[in-house]
């Protein structure tokens, strides 16, 4: 009695390392500057990957850049096992003019 049960939690912990590796690969982050539209345009706009930068260790580089109009690109539903990328856009203020209070 103890042998099947010890077999069956063996076959358990191995479908559960399996899920933890699934989960582990199931996302990647993109990191990158974001260059801006000038300040005074008005409307819809949209960001986009402009190139690809070399890695930095294990991250995934890129400069990310903004454009006018509504994205051209409908957003796509991901076939299963592609990993979820989240971008982490680092974004600068607009430069303060002469005369702008804080």
């Amino acid at each position: 009695m103890k042998t099947r049960n010890r077999g069956g939690l063996l076959t358990r912990l191995e479908r559960l390392g399996c899920r933890v590796i699934a989960v582990h690969q199931g996302f990647r982050f993109r990191y990158g500057h974001l260059k801006r539209l000038p300040r005074e345009y008005q409307g819809e706009r949209h960001v986009v990957v402009a190139r690809h930068l070399p890695n930095q260790g294990d991250q995934e580089w890129v400069d990310f850049e903004e454009r006018p109009g509504p994205d051209p690109n409908l957003p796509e539903r991901p076939e299963p096992g592609t990993p979820t990328c989240f971008n982490v856009v680092f974004v600068e203020p607009y430069p303060v003019e002469e005369g702008e209070g804080r």
